[in-house]
Parts: C-alpha cells; sequence; structure tokens
C-alpha cells in the first residue's frame, strides 16, 4: 500500500523540525523512497508483459487452428484475447510510467513528493489492473481449451 500523501508530508515535516533541515532538503527522503517504490513495482510486474502476449498468441493460433469448433470455446478464446491485450495495455502503461522528481538531475522538493506520489498511485493502479485482467485471460484460455478438447471415451 502507499501511503496518503498528508502522511508524508507529516514525514517531511517531522524530519525537518529534527534535524533543522530545510522542507525542501527533508523532501529528498521522502521522494526517494516513493522512487524505489515505483521500480520495485516495475520488477515486480515486468514478467507480465511477455506472458500477456504469449497468451495473445496461443489464443489467437488456436481460434485459427479450429474455425468450427464450439462456439463456447470460441467466446472464452476470444475473451482471453481481449483480456490480454487489456493487461498488455495496462501492464506496458504502469511499467513506463515515470514516477520520481519533476526535474531529473536537481534536488528533490516539496512539491516533488505530490507528483510522485500521485504518478506512484497511477502506476500501481494500472499495474493492479493489468494483473487481474492477464489473470482473467489465462483463466479464459483454459476455459476455452476445455470446451474446446472433445474427449472420445469408446473403449471398443
Amino acid at each position: 500500500m502507499i501511503a496518503p500523501l498528508a502522511s508524508l508530508m507529516h514525514r517531511v515535516e517531522h524530519h525537518s523540525r529534527t534535524t533543522g533541515q530545510s522542507l525542501d532538503e527533508a523532501a529528498a527522503i521522502v521522494v526517494d523512497d516513493l522512487e524505489r517504490a515505483a521500480a520495485a513495482l516495475s520488477a515486480r510486474t515486468a514478467p507480465l508483459v511477455p506472458a500477456c502476449g504469449v497468451l495473445v498468441a496461443v489464443a489467437g493460433l488456436m481460434l485459427k487452428a479450429e474455425p468450427a469448433s464450439d462456439p463456447v470455446s470460441e467466446v472464452f478464446l476470444g475473451l482471453a484475447i481481449l483480456s490480454a491485450v487489456g493487461a498488455l495495455w495496462f501492464l506496458t502503461r504502469a511499467h513506463f510510467a515515470y514516477v520520481g522528481r519533476r526535474n531529473v538531475g536537481l534536488a528533490p522538493t516539496v512539491d516533488d513528493i505530490a507528483f510522485t506520489h500521485r504518478r506512484l498511485v497511477r502506476k500501481h493502479a494500472d499495474a493492479h489492473r493489468g494483473g487481474w485482467l492477464a489473470g482473467i485471460g489465462l483463466t479464459c484460455l483454459v476455459l476455452g481449451i476445455l470446451f474446446g478438447v472433445h474427449i472420445s471415451l469408446n473403449t471398443g
């Protein structure tokens, strides 16, 4: 979870009072924490991006492989493709979203806390949506496979 903005600002003010630093100097610690949290989120969700591509490819091949298969199977495979493309969109957006100080190379300021916090919340929401859509896509793919497989139990 991401701490509320008010809590982060309170932390900066407290650190400023206890160390005698200016608010902008104390803001560096909070901005660095938010930047590290964004990097950790990118590292955790990065494997889902190529997985969604594989999911789209497998579902697409299955739709093309049996054009006259069960319509229920085709619906689930189509939903798998749509979910995986949606997941790919959100995960890619989350992965490449910039979370950090507004002026790269300059010392962070108090204003950068709100900017970085807002971006991190957006990145987290996009990663969450993408993860759910990837799971839904995988579930639809499995259901499409199960409905599309015809098993014959003739023993003789």
